[in-house]
């Protein structure tokens, strides 16, 4: 018996340290805005709470199940060898060593490829994308989800000839049950960053960092849900600007603030393996100004237990009125293109 399968061994507890490796990566995405967050025309007590509160309470809401997670992983287990002639769980012969409770043997891993269409104001830019989502439940119930995907064009943007043909999007997760109606109705806590850069359209960068409660109702054939919460939202237009605007300098061109949002979601599962989802989702400035909606619609052909088809569509307007200039300076716009509509075709299976 080799010794980590003797009774009482447990996995490598550095492995626990994964989730925290997970989220030092996308912080470090957002080096930049943080950056910019010490740029906004408020005073330095608003821009910590700002960017402070939304980290406070989503660390708050995963570093209970993290610790607890990290207790279990030093209590040991017992993992006995395989009885003579009866094959692994693989399906073979061969007994190969698992780390049955490490972080990365349960999350639950998806990869997804396919092709979309960016469409800002009669341009199409087509492209083909990759992307890869994990799930993750800690011990004490806490739900965390990440995504991560890449989009490379296959031609150049006829709004921005200086575009350079990639672009990322990704989002993290975070959700616990608070108080529990009846086992299909609950209220949870959330924490949610998303960021898109280098977009072919007039937004160079977007990034939100929010924490706030949610209503879901779900059963065997959808779910409902209403969200809402606040943080600190931020936004940068493209520097790469036609001649005519060629006035505006960098710091032009990005602005951040406090805001809150409300999402709106819900999706019902058909024909056994066919669902559609629709969402909305509106930012908010304290002011009650809006800064940005989104507007998604889904279709999926669930073909197999952990492999789907999926045709999506999502409409994004922005606010741009943050970054006109004075009718003294020359009254033009900053880009007129305050829109955009993203197509998406792709294969999502689980491994």
């Amino acid at each position: 018996m080799i010794p980590w399968q003797q009774a009482g061994s447990s996995p490598n507890p550095s492995c626990r340290q994964i989730p925290y490796t997970v989220v030092s990566v996308f912080i470090a995405t957002i080096i930049r805005p943080i950056h910019r967050l010490f740029a906004w025309d408020v005073s330095l007590n608003t821009r910590i709470v700002g960017l402070l509160v939304p980290l406070i309470l989503s660390w708050a809401i995963s570093a209970p199940a993290f610790a607890k997670d990290s207790q279990n992983a030093t209590q040991g287990t017992d993992v006995s060898p395989p009885v003579a002639g009866q094959s692994s769980p693989t399906g073979d012969n061969s007994f190969e060593p698992k780390e049955e409770n490490s972080f990365l043997s349960r999350v639950k891993w998806k990869a997804r490829f396919g092709g979309s269409d960016f469409h800002v104001y009669g341009s199409n830019t087509f492209g083909v994308g990759i992307g890869i989502k994990g799930n993750y439940a800690t011990a004490d119930g806490t739900k965390l989800e990440v995504l991560l995907t890449v989009t490379a064009d296959f031609d150049r943007s006829e709004l921005d000839s200086d575009h350079i043909p990639v672009w990322s999007k990704s989002y993290f997760k975070a959700e616990k049950e608070l108080l529990s109606f009846s086992p299909a109705f609950n209220l949870l806590g959330a924490g949610d960053f998303e960021h898109k850069m280098n977009t072919v359209s007039s937004i160079e960068q977007s990034a939100d960092l929010m924490t706030g409660i949610k209503l879901l109702y779900e059963t065997d054939r959808g779910e409902l849900f209403a969200k809402f919460g606040a943080g600190g939202y931020y936004l940068e237009i493209d520097d790469d600007l036609p001649g005519e605007y060629s006035d505006y300098q960098r710091d032009d061109l990005s602005n951040g603030e406090l805001a809150w949002f409300q999402e709106y979601k819900g999706r019902l599962d058909f024909a056994e393996k066919f669902s559609v989802s629709a969402k909305f989702k509106n930012f908010r400035s304290f002011d009650s100004v809006s800064l940005e909606t989104r507007k998604e619609i889904e279709l999926a052909y669930h073909f197999r237990p952990d492999k789907q088809f999926v045709l999506r569509a999502e409409k994004t307007g922005y606010n741009l009125d943050e970054f006109e200039r004075a009718a003294g300076d020359n009254g033009l716009q900053a880009l007129p293109f305050d829109h955009d509509i993203y197509y998406q075709a792709y294969i999502e299976f689980g491994f």
